[in-house]
């Protein structure tokens, strides 16, 4: 498969995928509460899984996903999005430093 062909089909799932997650926070607190789990461990990780694939890469799009899920199912749908939320800044974080850990520094990359 083309990367172009990956990166077009990436977007559509992400942007389907985001569509619930747009009602689910726009509607009234007493109707969101129905479908409040399905969103949380269905469209969002579905949505983390495609947007960190295309931004990140695969290993990381899974260890955003399986984090979100499992924080998620464990701890809840009140505490476990906070938390969970909180963990994909610290997986962007991390990434951040092993792009830093790798990257040369100029005095190296001159000589």
């Amino acid at each position: 498969m083309k990367p172009s062909t990956k990166r077009i089909i990436l977007r559509i799932v992400h942007l389907v995928s985001v569509i619930p997650v747009l009602g689910y926070v726009y509607q009234p607190v007493t109707e969101a509460a129905e479908y409040q789990h399905f969103t949380q461990l269905v469209f969002i990780p579905v949505a983390i899984l495609t947007g960190y694939w295309m931004y990140l890469g695969l290993v990381w799009a899974i260890a955003g996903a399986v984090s979100w899920v499992a924080l998620t199912y464990l701890l809840g749908p009140q505490t476990g999005f906070g938390i969970a939320l909180l963990a994909q800044i610290g997986i962007f974080l991390a990434r951040y430093i092993s792009l830093k850990a790798k990257r040369p520094s100029a005095t190296e990359a001159s000589t």
